[in-house]
């Protein structure tokens, strides 16, 4: 495994309302994308949470941080799935900066 794919989105939520966006858009995501994938576990500590997701025929790890004023996203590819690095990448910048502003005033 190469190194981890990290992403960081800057927000002003606060951890509490940041979380609660990000684990609507993981569950949304999740629901979206159920044909697609053999497996979406989540788990949440606190204001982290480990994720497995099964796609491909690889399972792909990676963890979510909430801050009060960042969420940092770290994705582990196997090596088969390190050329989908760059459009992962912009993917999670995307979705991640589009469910921290759902709802937003």
């Amino acid at each position: 495994m190469g190194k981890p794919l990290t992403v960081t989105i800057p927000h002003s939520l606060g951890a509490a309302q940041a979380k609660q966006r990000i684990s609507e858009g993981v569950e949304t995501l999740r629901k979206q994308y159920a044909s697609q994938l053999t497996r979406a576990d989540i788990a949440w500590r606190g204001d982290s949470a480990e994720l497995q997701v099964g796609a491909l025929g690889q399972v792909i790890n990676a963890r979510i941080d909430v801050g009060e004023d960042q969420l940092r996203i770290e994705v582990d590819l196997p090596w088969l799935l390190q050329k989908l690095t760059r459009p992962l990448e912009a993917f999670l910048t995307r979705t991640g900066a589009e469910t921290l502003r759902i709802g937003k005033n």
